[in-house]
């Protein structure tokens, strides 16, 4: 089946090889996937209003080949998303990661590692804890568990307000909603990105000369405010996050927003609260989320330092002569 290219998608590799595409009938619904490179299986796993074209300079980073180490990498559409048909959509992040668990099997790829982003990072928390078996590590980069922290939950608040009081004046006005959430989100200091070089920009926008991004996602604004918003007012349950036999990681980007390294502290507190003897903390490594040096909130804005953590904790080592 072809391959649909974007050839104006910002940091895509030139030349690089098409994915293997498909759809998978996957919990009554038509997921539509992407397979590319070999190696280990790596699972990236975005928000709803992510496709996988958004994640492909990230995928094609991460994708081996003959002689070069690297990962059988998939991404997907989410369940409602583009290609992606919308039966039992919107849903949860439950629904979601059931989704990537039953991709996983029909790949026949799993155990996998999982790279899980923003929303996406709250559905491989869910994968992790649900189907620990079909994951091998799970790295999980800024989730929007705003509900963890007083800051997350005010900003939550904040925005779920704008949002409804938008809808109520104008009905359908998906992106005009989203507009009024990055509007909101701008006047409040726990989501000032904690750089200089793009003053003005919003958690949602994309720097000058990345436009693609913003078109894309304004297409994809219905999935943002439908989905990706109240995936951020979910709860976890940390008594299940600390019984989790899956390797588990937090991370966040050093040029991102408070909030988010805030929120992977404090869930990295609690997934070792009375456990401090754990197989994803190896010794003398501290409790402590991962920091990535130049990475920001969206994940695909900043491929090479997101696969260069990847590579880095997922990659088997080579064996010793």
């Amino acid at each position: 089946m072809a391959h649909t290219e974007s050839p104006g998608v910002p940091f895509a590799i030139p030349d690089a090889p098409a994915p293997a595409v498909g759809w998978h009938l996957v919990n009554g619904c038509r997921l539509y996937g992407e397979v590319r490179g070999a190696g280990p299986p790596l699972l990236i796993i975005g928000a709803a209003s992510d496709d996988a074209e958004m994640f492909r300079p990230l995928a094609e980073r991460l994708a081996g080949s003959d002689g070069v180490p690297g990962f059988t990498v998939v991404t997907c559409d989410p369940r409602g998303t583009l290609r992606s048909s919308r039966d039992g959509w919107p849903c949860d992040s439950y629904t979601h990661a059931d989704d990537a668990a039953a991709l996983l099997r029909a790949l026949r790829l799993a155990p996998a590692a999982i790279f899980g982003a923003s929303a996406g990072g709250i559905v491989a928390v869910r994968l992790a804890i649900r189907h620990p078996e079909l994951v091998r590590q799970v790295l999980v980069y800024e989730p929007g568990f705003f509900r963890s922290t007083g800051s997350g939950a005010a900003l939550l608040a904040r925005t779920a307000d704008a949002v409804t009081e938008h809808l109520r004046e104008n009905p359908g006005d998906w992106s005009g909603a989203e507009a009024a959430v990055t509007r909101v989100a701008a006047l409040d200091p726990a989501v000032t990105p904690n750089h200089s070089d793009a003053p003005g920009l919003g958690l949602l926008d994309a720097p000058p000369g990345l436009e693609w991004y913003t078109e894309r996602g304004a297409a994809l604004a219905e999935n943002f405010i439908r989905d990706d918003l109240p995936r951020t007012g979910e709860r976890l349950d940390f008594a299940a996050l600390r019984a989790c036999d899956a390797e588990l990681h937090f991370a966040f980007g050093t040029g991102s927003a408070p909030v988010f390294r805030e929120i992977s502290e404090m869930l990295t507190r609690a997934r070792h609260a009375a456990t401090p003897e754990r197989r994803d903390s190896p010794d003398g490594e501290t409790h402590r989320p991962h920091g990535i040096s130049g990475a920001a909130h969206l994940a695909y804005l900043t491929p090479g330092p997101i696969a260069d953590y990847v590579r880095a904790r997922c990659l088997p080592e080579p064996p010793h002569d």
